[in-house]
């Protein structure tokens, strides 16, 4: 007969971790090496094979500063700096395969008298030291040959009579910026931070599902599908199941987070005259944004208020493309008529974590011991090498409720209030996913 006292304490982890991290996505991967950097113990526990596996995976891996928030766009801009200098960040060897940033800048096209509801963006854009300027039609139609503008806004769902049929009114202006771009393998990247923390002594364990986390004296004990882990403090960072492990944990926080599913799009670029140096395009009159992604062109949806959201079990989402993706592509030949659209779709589904603002929550919660790096909406890639020194001073901070932790962006010599993401916020009044 098995003894399964003794079965149960073999499979439990006596090392006791200064901070067990769930998910090890982006976010997770991020906060790991900021903390090891400061001489703290972590494990990453993760259900998937790797590091970045999940949602990290399907992200669109745009870096934009266009915020309308102060403090989203001095981060933004300030991560945009570490990308650029992506290896000397992570501190890993020459000949370690890297993600590779590509600064092509960006436009954001706004449709007539828009210009004035812009200001909150451009006076945040300007107090970070974004470089931007305010451009005519003529000069978006010499950057972007064979460009309609055509005003098609607000976005109309795609089985509206209506839809692709002109409004009436036309884009007029732009918001050029330099400092904008993507990065080009997004799993990578979470990979090359999980590589940079291991060098340091940061830990990691896959293919282990969260079962169960139970209070311990002062600290956690994590119990996996493989096994019992302890720590003093727990970081929910797990993307689209962020919601089921505080459950787990009995946290309740003011601002709840969902999984919506996403599609994004891939069509041929042959034929068309986007070209990459033409940037990342943000059209919320027609309801998408688009990049050049190689030789094919990503098309991803602003999320205009028409589109219902489809909230999903991120553990049996349909994996299929769906009319979601024809509505994409149908959205972005209104702008760009030479598009040629096949029969067959190509794309990415993805689930995202989204907060009801779709700013992210990176807080303390009511638990002690217990933190959330949770609602990142899809639109926190950017953020990655920025997102795990802002948990490192939230974690670190005497009482973050009532004096919250700030953090110095030394490429912009800003110095930011971290309690902009705090749980206990008033949700913000934004722009939609593009914030």
């Amino acid at each position: 007969m098995v003894d399964k006292s003794r079965a149960a304490a073999k499979d439990r982890c006596m090392t006791r971790y200064d901070l067990i991290i769930i998910g090890a996505g982006i976010v997770g991967c991020s906060t790991a090496l900021a903390l090891t950097r400061r001489g703290m113990r972590t494990l990453n526990i993760d259900a998937l094979p790797a590091a970045g596996y999940g949602s990290t995976s399907a992200s669109s891996a745009v870096i934009r500063p266009m915020y309308t928030h102060l403090e989203s766009a001095c981060i933004a801009h300030e991560a945009r700096f570490r990308w650029l200098d992506w290896g000397s960040f992570l501190g890993l060897p020459d000949d370690e395969p890297l993600a590779r940033y590509t600064e092509c800048g960006g436009l954001m096209l706004l449709r007539e008298g828009a210009l004035a509801a812009t200001e909150s963006l451009r006076d945040a854009m300007a107090a970070a030291g974004v470089s931007f300027e305010v451009i005519d039609a003529a000069a978006i139609a010499e950057q972007y040959p064979g460009i309609s503008l055509a005003g098609y806004g607000p976005p109309r769902p795609f089985n509206d009579p209506e839809f692709g049929t002109p409004a009436g009114h036309a884009i007029t202006h732009g918001i050029r910026v330099r400092e904008a771009g993507f990065v080009s393998d997004p799993q990578l990247a979470a990979r090359n931070l999980h590589t940079a923390a291991k060098r340091l002594g940061a830990e990691f364990v896959f293919n282990r599902a969260v079962t169960a986390v139970r209070p311990v004296g002062s600290g956690f004990e994590v119990v996996t599908d493989g096994g019992v882990f302890l720590a003093d403090r727990l970081l929910n960072s797990a993307g689209p199941h962020s919601a089921r492990v505080n459950a787990l944990v009995g946290a309740q926080l003011p601002i709840g987070t969902r999984p919506l599913r996403h599609e994004v799009a891939y069509l041929s670029g042959e034929g068309t005259r986007f070209h990459a140096q033409a940037g990342v395009l943000f059209d919320e009159d027609a309801g998408i944004y688009q990049r050049p992604d190689g030789a094919d062109m990503l098309i991803g949806t602003t999320d205009p208020a028409c589109d219902e959201d489809e909230v999903v079990d991120p553990d049996t989402v349909q994996s299929n493309l769906t009319d979601k993706w024809t509505r994409q592509v149908m959205r972005a030949a209104q702008r760009f008529p030479d598009y040629r659209i096949p029969n067959r779709a190509r794309g990415t589904v993805g689930v995202y974590d989204t907060s009801p603002d779709w700013i992210p929550i990176y807080d303390r919660t009511d638990l002690p011991g217990y933190y959330v790096a949770i609602g990142t909406s899809g639109n926190q890639f950017k953020n990655a090498p920025v997102i795990g020194d802002i948990m490192a001073e939230v974690i670190g901070a005497e009482d973050h409720d009532k004096a919250p932790a700030t953090l110095f962006l030394e490429s912009i010599g800003r110095r930011v209030n971290l309690g902009f993401f705090s749980r206990r916020r008033v949700v913000r009044s934004i722009r939609g996913v593009m914030a």
